[in-house]
């Protein structure tokens, strides 16, 4: 096993993504130790963003209220334009092979953008095969078109941007752009990455497997819908 950290990374990073490894901390602690982390994130995206640049951030559900509420946070207090998407994914594996994991979308809540927009976030706890990040990239890129796609994670399995790349075209690639802190290269039969972010992430987080994290509406969804309705009455 061999861990590799990206230019990123610092003390504070490293001691968070140790505290993620560590599988006996409890879920509240994991959930805040993934919110600290998204502010990271922020800060890095932050720096590859101009204030008066329009950004796009789109989350999984099981990360929104955690990982995504960091990151969106730093960038609503720097950015003039910040729009917000969460899917529900059913992640699946027919063929019991992971990178042969596929990732339909349940649902979603998807806010409107009226501008154009310069970045595109999608962000992740973890990136190993990537499926649910193709997936969802594919769905948003039908009715947004950025000049630049961030994908975004604290840990990426070392062959996960090469898989990105090549599920698109050369046009959407191009605009690719990873940040993340950390990449594994080891792997379970069952798909852990290790150390990854110690273990499954939904019930890390407190979840009780996939079917309860896809019955859960998250606090920023719920906050950011009653905001739009009020603003548009």
């Amino acid at each position: 096993m061999t861990r590799k950290y990206s230019s990123l990374i610092n003390n504070h990073i490293r001691s968070l993504l140790d505290t993620l490894a560590d599988k006996s901390i409890d879920a509240q602690q994991y959930q805040e130790t993934m919110t600290k982390l998204g502010v990271s994130l922020g800060d890095a995206l932050l720096t590859k963003i101009a204030p008066e640049k329009s950004a796009y951030l789109a989350s999984t559900v099981e990360d929104a209220d955690f990982l995504a509420r960091g990151v969106l946070n730093k960038l609503e207090n720097h950015l003039d334009s910040v729009a917000f998407a969460c899917f529900w994914n059913q992640r699946f594996s027919p063929f019991e092979i992971e990178d042969l994991t596929a990732a339909p979308i349940l649902k979603k809540y998807q806010e409107k953008t009226l501008n154009d927009v310069n970045y595109l976030i999608v962000i992740k706890s973890i990136i190993s095969g990537a499926c649910v990040v193709k997936t969802n990239l594919i769905n948003l890129i039908q009715t947004i078109t950025p000049d630049n796609i961030i994908i975004v994670a604290p840990v990426m399995y070392h062959t996960a941007q090469e898989k990105l790349k090549n599920e698109f075209d050369k046009d959407i690639y191009d605009k690719f752009q990873f940040i993340y802190f950390a990449e594994d290269d080891e792997r379970t039969q069952e798909g852990e990455v290790i150390p990854g972010i110690g273990g499954m992430v939904y019930e890390r987080l407190g979840f009780q497997g996939q079917d309860d994290k896809n019955r859960y509406i998250p606090e920023i969804v719920k906050q950011r819908r009653s905001q739009l309705i009020k603003a548009s009455v």
